[in-house]
């Protein structure tokens, strides 16, 4: 049954997609049949894209840009690239089809820079082929008022490797959706998570890693902090099929409240039809350690540098998997300026 009335957004959304084909054509039609996805649906429970998204009323754009050129609608890369996803004011739907070849070796660093009052809808379609390595950085950094919706499928061959290292600062509602198919034989996948929510932002990470085949390693870690009124989302999902045997698969969620009034949200799932595997799944929130504040206070240390430490030495895990020092430090670097400024 279809919604009764539509959204702006919605509308300016179906207006968009007229006339598009594949994916594009199922999204509109769905948007039409059921309107954007509200907290009713299981999968966004806690993040209520179609409130989010009201009074945005106009058609936007979306620009992709590889090495600074615009993207083709498909590409295959092997040496490291810098991916920079740009959108204006308004709803607009962007897509990249990337391709590793087999054997390659590949950084992609990439860098979202969104507008406010912007509704991107982006979808990225990575495929590694058997032996590859893929490193993605991922930096989200947007104004309070924009509504960036990313979701990533990724296909990982034989003996791939991929790792995937996110930093969001959140906005109104930040999504990132991260949906993996693991081939298992070798292949291992590492994702690494980091949100730090000032009043007000929100930010979901959603994740699914499907294992079709044996043998195959699976790595996640996500950690966040919240201020008041903020709202960290970690939804991650590990199926096991019955043909991944050997599979070993642990998923770790933990957060910091930094105020009584935030709100942590957490869904780890494993949904395993093998039987020789190892896989677990972790989930825990806390506050800030009030004796390690108090000793750091005693070395002369002021309240929010103090603060500001222990937040990051907390946070800074995940970010530990990206194997380009210069990247990491610069990444590293992002999350201590915007500690310096809210703690």
């Amino acid at each position: 049954m279809g919604v009764i009335s539509r959204t702006p957004a919605e509308q300016a959304l179906i207006d968009l997609l007229d006339g598009a084909e594949d994916w594009r054509a199922a999204a509109r039609q769905a948007v039409i049949e059921h309107g954007l996805p509200t907290k009713r649906a299981e999968a966004w429970k806690w993040s209520d894209l179609r409130r989010a998204s009201q009074g945005i009323d106009q058609a936007g754009e979306t620009r992709i840009l590889l090495n600074g050129k615009p993207a083709p609608a498909a590409i295959t890369l092997d040496a490291d690239t810098a991916l920079k996803i740009e959108a204006d004011a308004g709803v607009s739907v962007g897509s990249l089809e990337i391709e590793i070849a087999a054997g390659a070796s590949v950084t992609l660093n990439e860098v979202h820079t969104i507008a406010a009052d912007a509704f991107p809808n982006i979808r990225l379609e990575i495929s590694l082929g058997d032996g590859a390595t893929l490193e993605r950085v991922i930096r989200s950094d947007v104004p309070m008022d924009a509504v960036p919706v990313v979701r990533s499928r990724i296909r990982v061959g034989k003996n791939a490797t991929y790792r995937q290292a996110t930093l969001s600062f959140g906005s109104k509602l930040s999504r990132h959706e991260t949906h993996i198919t693991h081939a298992g034989e070798g292949a291992e996948v590492h994702l690494g998570g980091v949100y730090l929510l000032e009043e007000g932002r929100h930010a979901d990470f959603t994740s699914t890693v499907t294992h079709s085949g044996p043998g195959g390693v699976t790595r996640q870690l996500v950690k966040g902090a919240a201020m008041a009124h903020a709202q960290g989302v970690f939804q991650g999902k590990f199926k096991v099929e019955q043909a991944a045997q050997q599979t070993d698969a642990q998923m770790t969620h933990r957060a910091l409240m930094l105020d009584e009034r935030a709100e942590i949200d957490a869904k780890p799932e494993l949904e395993i039809y093998a039987d020789d595997v190892q896989c677990a799944h972790g989930n825990a929130l806390g506050a800030i350690d009030e004796t390690a504040l108090f000793y750091m206070r005693q070395r002369g240390l002021s309240e929010v540098k103090a603060r500001a430490m222990l937040i990051e030495s907390f946070l800074a895990e995940p970010i530990d998997i990206i194997s380009d020092e210069a990247l990491r430090e610069e990444v590293s670097g992002l999350l201590r300026q915007r500690l310096g400024a809210i703690a």
